[in-house]
């Protein structure tokens, strides 16, 4: 199995295949890159596809340097080095969710340097909701509480927080759900928990006028974490950004509707 090193010695575990113009895929909080799998298999006919396991996360190193970095810069970071490492240029990024996050705070330590278009999959730019903001996922309170159960009982937060990533209804007795349930579970709680307190603390509200690229903007129309007043924000705030609404989707409505995802991505990445 591939693996590059960071700079800080970390092993991330990354997988390739195809020839063409290139796409990078990075995956969301306690996901890995095999959730992008209808993903990499339709666009490796024609790109040059990347899916990787982010730090702390599935195949990637969870030991103790990985524990002395759980911060988004240092998820941008790898990101870089791994662009850098297998030599590309005017790439593709792909991020849902912690992945659009990392994309933010890519372009707020890197500019858009080697990237050629960015797609963002339902994310707010600031997690926490406040008496000013209404467009995050949590409020002060919930996100503590979230973190207290995620402390006290991995699994059980689990359950909680696994149907919030899915459409609005989602069969709870679904092969589907129970693969997804299984994956989450499987991560390090710690990891997970110091993930979520670095998505949390940030705020990407100021980073969306330094994107300078085409911006291909997918929020789902029935989710329970994002929708389109989401994306209808971070349309009113990038410049040259296209906004999809998913009707029947939820937070991964790649997943829910891949061949509607596919198509939007491919004739975005084809537009001139």
């Amino acid at each position: 199995m591939p693996y590059f090193t960071t700079s800080d010695n970390c092993k991330i575990y990354y997988e390739e295949s195809g020839t063409g113009e290139h796409i990078v895929f990075i995956h969301g909080w306690t996901a890995t890159a095999a959730f992008f799998k209808s993903q990499t298999d339709y666009f490796s006919n024609k790109y040059h596809v990347i899916a990787y396991d982010a730090r702390g996360h599935g195949r990637s190193d969870r030991g103790e340097i990985t524990e002395r970095n759980m911060r988004l810069s240092r998820l941008a970071e790898d990101l870089h080095e791994l662009i850098e490492s297998l030599g590309l240029n005017k790439v593709n990024l792909v991020g849902w969710s912690m992945g659009t996050s990392t994309l933010l705070a890519y372009v707020r330590a890197f500019g858009c340097q080697y990237v050629n278009k960015i797609c963002l999959i339902d994310m707010t730019p600031k997690v926490v909701s406040d008496n000013e903001w209404k467009l995050g996922t949590l409020d002060a309170k919930q996100t503590i509480d979230f973190l207290a159960l995620a402390v006290q009982d991995w699994d059980l937060a689990s359950d909680f927080f696994l149907p919030l990533a899915l459409v609005n209804g989602f069969p709870k007795d679904s092969e589907r759900y129970r693969l997804a349930l299984a994956e989450m579970r499987s991560n390090t709680p710690h990891a997970m928990i110091y993930f979520y307190i670095a998505i949390a603390s940030e705020d990407f509200r100021p980073v969306l006028k330094d994107i300078t690229v085409p911006v291909l903007l997918t929020y789902s129309g029935n989710g329970l974490l994002c929708g389109p007043a989401h994306g209808e924000y971070m349309a009113q705030n990038i410049k040259n950004s296209k906004l999809v609404v998913f009707p029947d989707c939820g937070h991964g409505l790649f997943m829910d509707d891949p061949v509607k995802f596919n198509t939007e991505l491919e004739t975005f990445l084809t537009e001139l």
